[in-house]
């Protein structure tokens, strides 16, 4: 995957999935499923107090959400961005065992309605933990070798 007017801030791989924390100057697109040919999930943090969620597979299976519902809310973001937490958790959970993961429904239900607590990025690694990812961060910025990854992202 190309890493495209974002500055790499830091990443972590588990078997084909990756990971990669940017800060990007413009918004990343869910298209990635298209360039990378496996599922993709994509979050976008707001000032560290709520953060969008976009997740796809290459079957069309797909699903969105915000962290941090609450402050969503208050920042003004609609209403179908947010989602019913039910109905999200088992559209995620499903694109999650598509994906070959195991996620967990309680842990799942729990990320989706979680008020960031002090920040939305936390949020975001719980929804992934949840989800059934293992992620180890790996220390310091990404280097070059970002720019030709390939396989499922997140």
């Amino acid at each position: 995957m190309r890493v495209a007017d974002c500055v790499p801030l830091r990443w972590a791989r588990e078997g084909e999935w990756q990971v990669l924390q940017v800060c990007p100057i413009a918004d990343p697109d869910p298209s990635i499923v298209r360039e990378t040919g496996a599922s993709v999930l994509v979050s976008h943090v707001v000032d560290s107090d709520f953060a969008t969620v976009q997740a796809a597979s290459v079957d069309g299976r797909s699903w969105q959400c915000a962290l941090s519902p609450e402050m969503a809310r208050s920042y003004g973001l609609p209403g179908e961005w947010i989602g019913d937490a039910a109905d999200v958790a088992e559209r995620a959970a499903a694109w999650a065992r598509e994906a070959g993961l195991r996620p967990d429904p309680v842990a799942l239900r729990a990320a989706l309605v979680a008020e960031c607590d002090p920040l939305a990025e936390d949020l975001v690694l719980a929804l992934l933990h949840a989800l059934g990812f293992r992620f180890r961060f790996g220390e310091g910025v990404v280097g070059d070798d970002t720019a030709g990854l390939e396989g499922p992202a997140v």
